[in-house]
């Protein structure tokens, strides 16, 4: 499994924040984050995934170039979690939002991934 350094934590018992290099492999393990977080497939499997434009479909086994995500933001949430990316120049922001503290769960889940 491909891992991606972390370059900051911030953490509150409901806010917390991670901070980590523009790689391409992000997009993988964000989904993979997404997963793990309890979220429906159907709301992350498209993230970084370009769409066939002929049948509106994503397209398997392609990515988009993360590259070309500056300056936006994307949003998800479930029940438990509101998830907040932002894609910077060279850096990328990940925001989880919780109603209860969950910082444990949220660290052991964040160490897997990267």
């Amino acid at each position: 499994m491909t891992k991606l350094k972390l370059l900051a934590v911030g953490k509150s018992s409901k806010h917390n924040y991670y901070i980590f290099p523009k790689e391409q492999v992000f997009f993988k393990l964000a989904r993979q984050l997404l997963d793990g977080l309890g979220f429906e497939k159907h709301d992350y499997s498209a993230f970084g995934i370009p769409i066939d434009k002929k049948w509106g479909e994503p397209i398997p086994n392609k990515e988009e170039n993360i590259k070309n995500y500056i300056d936006s933001r994307y949003s998800f949430k479930n029940k438990e979690y509101y998830v907040d990316i932002i894609f910077g120049k060279e850096k990328i922001f990940l925001m989880i939002h919780t109603e209860k503290d969950e910082q444990q769960k949220l660290a052991r889940l964040i160490k897997r991934l990267r």
